[in-house]
């Protein structure tokens, strides 16, 4: 696979019955049992074509079945591909999906839904650094939706890419709030936020996302799928 490379894949998912009968009998029995315990059927359906739509997608890089992918989960729960040579990381909000695919670790990734909630500030109070809630509350109210999801996605992106998930403290990770802002502040852990690369990425409107890597020279293409007819 030659060079650092990242690819993002956008997917709607459409999930007709015919698509269903295509993903399961990819899953494995854990997947499919884990889809189970889903007692509403679209919660169900979506965690079928999301993870039937990841095995496709992975196997069409490494020239494998669908089927005969085998993943395993880090510490913290993050699961990545028993091969070394490929690296993914995934998110979804309602019937939006995005996979991130590349060839070196570290990967996050994270979308999410513009819903205009009533208690933003309460939440943005938990997941803020005190220098982000200041200037986050500095701006106007037409643009403080779009800022409080702008921070979100790339705060959910830096805790997936180190593995960790939001029990590492998402005010701990700290990023400048203009267009294109990039980390100011984490944990000593994980070395210095010039470190690591943040990239807003292009997705319909309505919606906002962010990967983070590790910094380093890769290109970096934006594909769509369409997950069922």
């Amino acid at each position: 696979m030659g060079r650092n490379f990242v690819d993002i894949w956008y997917g709607h998912m459409r999930l007709a019955s015919d698509a269903m009968q295509k993903f399961s009998p990819i899953l494995n029995d854990e997947e499919r049992q884990k889809a189970e315990t889903f007692k509403v059927p679209l919660m169900r359906d979506r965690f079928t074509a999301v993870r039937g739509m990841l095995r496709l997608t992975l196997a069409d890089y490494l020239n494998v079945s669908p089927a005969n992918l085998q993943f395993e989960v880090g510490e913290y729960g993050k699961p990545r591909l028993v091969c070394d040579s490929l690296h993914f990381n995934l998110s979804h909000t309602a019937d939006h999906l995005l996979i991130a695919v590349g060839n070196f670790p570290n990967l996050g990734i994270d979308i999410e839904k513009l819903n205009q909630r009533s208690n933003l500030d309460a939440i943005a109070k938990r997941i803020f650094s005190g220098q982000e809630l200041n200037r986050w509350r500095q701006l106007s109210a037409d643009r403080q939706l779009l800022g409080f999801y702008r921070l979100w996605t790339k705060k959910e992106a830096f805790v997936k890419a180190v593995g960790r998930g939001i029990a590492l403290g998402m005010e701990l990770c700290e990023f400048d709030l203009e267009e294109g802002g990039q980390l100011n502040a984490i944990p000593a852990e994980y070395g210095l936020a010039s470190d690591w690369q943040v990239t807003e990425l292009v997705v319909p409107c309505g919606l906002s996302a962010a990967l983070v890597t590790q910094r380093c020279n890769f290109k970096i293409m934006q594909r769509e799928i369409t997950l069922g007819e």
